[in-house]
């Protein structure tokens, strides 16, 4: 270990102290007078509390961050002092951050501790402790980038994460517990003001990611360090590997989230296979519906070979066979169905057409809100000139027999295009009469329906697909309607 002698900076002590430079692998119980260079893999937002000690009433608040000086080495810091000078540093200092940190107190780790359950997980077995007679200053100097790499260097192991699917099927079982996801950016929130019970006014934003078992699954970010970073994110290019998330269970989504805690640690592009692996996936994923529908019509070119007559009850049975055990066997099924369709709202209010972003370049596909494109890499949001645009179907119709109905039956757009007889961008000039007449070919007819089931997971786990509709021929019907 090399002597040095450092100035600090610390408002509470200016003298010159003889510091000793040391690694994390180095430290010992109640060791003083070192200085540790290491670069902030994560932070919390900073804590007040009533200071219980002072004769008047007054605040001390700790500010917690996780420090990392190698590969193999990591461990977590507390900083404590007046409200003042704790929430300062927190505003100066970030995650990615090489700092120095000065004369810190070195305390032994109790499993113990309550409070280790509300950290994340390192493996040094010290914590440090800063206070007035500590100090933490960025550090200057040529090994600023080989610190720097480490920030892509998971703190646990890859292979222990949860995907997606599991999350949202085994969700009841695993609720308030935490675990790690490995993903993909799909899409990012806004950032949201929410007043906390403290009256504290907290920021908050919802990201959406993927995986290869499931399209979506919304993570809820609540400490500005992360919201902060993730406005370098991009969507298809960001794989985050997040660790000790919370699985709960959303009422107003209605469906199982995961939220971010203060034990979580947020590696962006991890190094490792697996995050190499779903990388090379999440280029060309189909992750949005209408490619999900666009990939199953490739898959079943040949309908001919659907012979598998099924009742809506019974299409319903295996809907929920598929939701429930969807690890096991094909994540989809097709059938043939003879149905009444009872609705199909062409002419009211539904929507039945989608304005989408073509730009190539920018390997965006999407709905435009407004007259900007939501991916923020798009040219387009960058030039005056409007975006190309691409209209297609986005229809649904309820099917229904004897034994119940199926709702929100999807239409694929090259489906509903040959169905109808006309393209999305002719069908967006007809007159609302030209809607009425198509409508009424087909409500309340009964119906011969070649049908997809596709376990997508989500709020809505399962897509039903359209893959070919026409009125059916009263003789086939009663040859091959099935009873139950």
């Amino acid at each position: 270990m090399n002597t040095i002698n450092k100035a600090s900076n610390d408002d509470h002590n200016n003298n010159n102290i003889s510091l000793r430079r040391v690694k994390l692998r180095e430290l010992l119980p109640d060791i003083d007078g070192i200085l540790i260079v290491g670069i902030i893999i994560g932070k919390q937002r900073p804590r007040k509390f009533l200071d219980r000690k002072s004769p008047v009433e007054s605040y001390i608040a700790v500010w917690n961050f996780t420090l990392r000086d190698s590969a193999c080495e990591y461990i977590n810091v507390s900083f404590w002092g007046s409200t003042e000078v704790v929430f300062q540093a927190n505003d100066r200092f970030h995650t990615g951050d090489v700092v120095e940190i000065v004369n810190p107190k070195v305390r032994l780790r109790s499993l113990n501790d309550q409070g280790e359950q509300y950290r994340p997980m390192v493996t040094s077995p010290y914590n440090l402790q800063l206070n007035e007679r500590s100090n933490i200053v960025l550090h200057e100097g040529p090994v600023i980038n080989a610190y720097q790499k480490l920030l892509q260097l998971p703190t646990k192991p890859l292979a222990g994460y949860v995907t997606i699917k599991d999350v949202h099927t085994r969700g009841a079982s695993i609720k308030d517990l935490k675990v790690d996801i490995l993903a993909v950016v799909k899409n990012l929130g806004t950032v949201r003001s929410v007043k906390a019970r403290s009256s504290e006014t907290l920021q908050v934003r919802t990201i959406e990611v993927f995986d290869q078992t499931s399209p979506s699954l919304k993570i809820e970010a609540w400490e500005s360090d992360i919201i902060t970073r993730s406005e370098k994110w991009k969507p298809r290019s960001t794989v985050l590997f997040l660790t000790d998330l919370r699985v709960q269970w959303s009422v107003f989504q209605r469906e199982f989230v995961v939220k971010v805690t203060s034990c979580t640690i947020v590696t962006e592009n991890p190094i490792g296979r697996e995050a190499q692996i779903l990388l090379e996936y999440a280029k060309d994923a189909p992750i949005e519906t209408t490619e999900i529908v666009d990939n199953l019509l490739v898959a079943i070119s040949d309908l001919s070979l659907i012979q598998d007559v099924a009742s809506v009850r019974q299409v319903q049975d295996r809907i929920n066979n598929l939701t429930e055990n969807n690890t096991i066997g094909s994540k989809q099924f097709t059938v043939l169905m003879y149905a009444h369709v009872t609705a199909l709202d062409l002419d009211g209010f539904s929507r039945v057409l989608l304005i989408k972003c073509i730009c190539f370049s920018a390997r965006c596909k999407i709905q435009l809100k407004g007259s900007t494109c939501d991916n923020q890499e798009c040219p387009t949001n960058f030039e005056n000139e409007p975006p190309d645009v691409e209209i297609v179907f986005d229809i649904k119709m309820d099917l229904m027999d004897h034994t119940g109905t199926l709702v929100d039956c999807k239409f694929g757009n090259q489906i509903a295009e040959r169905i109808l007889g006309c393209t999305a961008k002719e069908f967006a000039n007809w007159s609302d009469d030209q809607k009425c007449i198509l409508k009424w070919k087909f409500l309340i007819r009964r119906c011969k329906v070649y049908l997809a089931a596709s376990y997508v997971g989500g709020r809505n786990p399962v897509i039903i697909t359209v893959l070919d509709l026409s009125v059916a021929n009263p003789l086939e019907v009663a040859q091959r309607l099935t009873v139950y």
